[in-house]
């Protein structure tokens, strides 16, 4: 579709439906994408039900126009049985337009033959084959179920031309020309109205549905964007801390190696009392972006905003030697930056980073949230270790029992 009606937040589906039951190109794109095959069955197997039943008349006919019988057996079944046999290939070959036309083309090939031989009979019981027109056309309309903008052109075509024959064949008695005359219309009536029904309700449950899978496609992107913003961090952008324990939860319940770098810019608070908070802010989506930028290099990694000015970087699959290898490149990197720090009291004149590492073995010993309560407490020693040995580097913390709580 175009748009696909999933996209159409605001979109009113019952103004896809114009007076004669067709939808919009859009809509009809989609509606044929999800029945269009089983229309095409449904067509095949109700079209040759109507051919065997149709060739049925080849006996009454004997009965009722044995003047003429032979022709009218030639008629149906070398005539039109031909035709139809082709029409029933082709469905499957043609698009959804052309192929309810070929339906239509089929039910006026079809009350034709009926019609020519009913004139041409002049047998004492030939009136009778008059109703052979009249099964003709319900067959189209209920049982095919055409379209309604081809039924409507099927019944107004067998409307007319029944009328046509009625008023030329004049060996009818007027009682029997208007009695045929009331069977016609009613019978064009009744089955083009039958036939509205059944399109209207098609139509509109479709559309009824379609509207209830828009509306809940609606409230999932809805729900997912609210999800998405509980755990992104408006400032950086990054994931926030409910992220960072949801993956760690997850990648812990794995049991495979996983590293955790803890994070912190050196002496930041003296960096928002000389350049302000808005400098502030522009230093931490820096940062953010810098240390995104590398950790998102790999497959599996989480770069998130832990809180104030500390991230975290987590790294799946990863040991002590590796994890290490990727903090120095992260210290080197926001370096490389030369982001101005005239707060520092160190000498330094440019913001860096202190980097804490933890890694955990694997293994399934111990609860999940010991496990991440452990990893996060070596990572943040580690951290306090880098920061009491000069900043601006990374340092690779050792195990700690579980609980052990932060020291300083």
């Amino acid at each position: 579709m175009d748009p696909a009606p999933a996209n159409r937040e605001t979109a009113d589906v019952t103004a896809d439906l114009d007076r004669i039951l067709r939808f919009s190109p859009s809509v009809a794109e989609q509606y044929e994408s999800e029945h269009g095959r089983a229309r095409e069955a449904d067509l095949r197997r109700n079209a040759l039900v109507g051919l065997l039943l149709y060739n049925v008349y080849n006996v009454t006919g004997w009965f009722l126009m044995p003047d003429i019988a032979f022709w009218a057996l030639a008629a149906r079944l070398l005539m039109f049985t031909s035709l139809a046999l082709l029409l029933v290939w082709l469905i499957g070959r043609v698009g959804a337009a052309q192929r309810e036309r070929l339906m239509l083309v089929g039910m006026v090939g079809g009350i034709l033959p009926p019609v020519m031989l009913f004139w041409l009979t002049q047998a004492p019981l030939g009136a009778y084959s008059f109703a052979e027109i009249l099964l003709a056309i319900l067959f189209g309309n209920i049982v095919l179920t055409l379209r309604f903008p081809q039924a409507v052109i099927m019944t107004a075509i067998s409307f007319a031309v029944g009328l046509l024959v009625l008023a030329m064949k004049a060996e009818l008695e007027d009682g029997l020309r208007g009695a045929l005359f009331l069977h016609l219309a009613t019978t064009c009536g009744c089955s083009l109205y039958a036939n509205y029904q059944m399109e209207a309700r098609r139509c509109r449950d479709y559309l009824m549905g379609l509207r209830a899978r828009m509306l809940r496609d609606i409230a999932e992107r809805t729900s997912k964007r609210f999800q998405d913003l509980s755990q992104t961090d408006a400032l950086t952008g990054l994931p926030n801390r409910r992220a960072l324990d949801l993956c760690l939860d997850t990648w812990l319940a794995e049991h495979g190696p996983l590293a955790v770098l803890m994070i912190d810019i050196d002496h930041f608070k003296r960096f928002n009392d000389t350049r302000g908070h808005l400098e502030g802010d522009t230093c931490l989506r820096r940062v953010a972006e810098t240390l995104a930028a590398s950790a998102f290099g790999r497959v599996d990694s989480l770069c998130a905003r832990y809180g104030g000015e500390e991230f975290a970087v987590v790294l799946r699959h990863v040991g002590p030697a590796e994890a290490a290898a990727v903090a120095d490149d992260l210290v080197r990197t926001v370096a490389a930056l030369g982001l101005r720090h005239p707060g520092r009291g160190d000498g330094a004149r440019i913001v860096t980073v202190s980097i804490g590492i933890a890694v955990s073995g694997g293994g399934r010993s111990g609860e999940r949230s010991d496990a991440k309560a452990a990893l996060l407490e070596t990572a943040d020693r580690a951290l306090y270790a880098a920061k009491q040995g000069g900043r601006n580097r990374a340092v690779l913390g050792t195990a700690l029992p579980l609980g052990l709580r932060r020291a300083g």
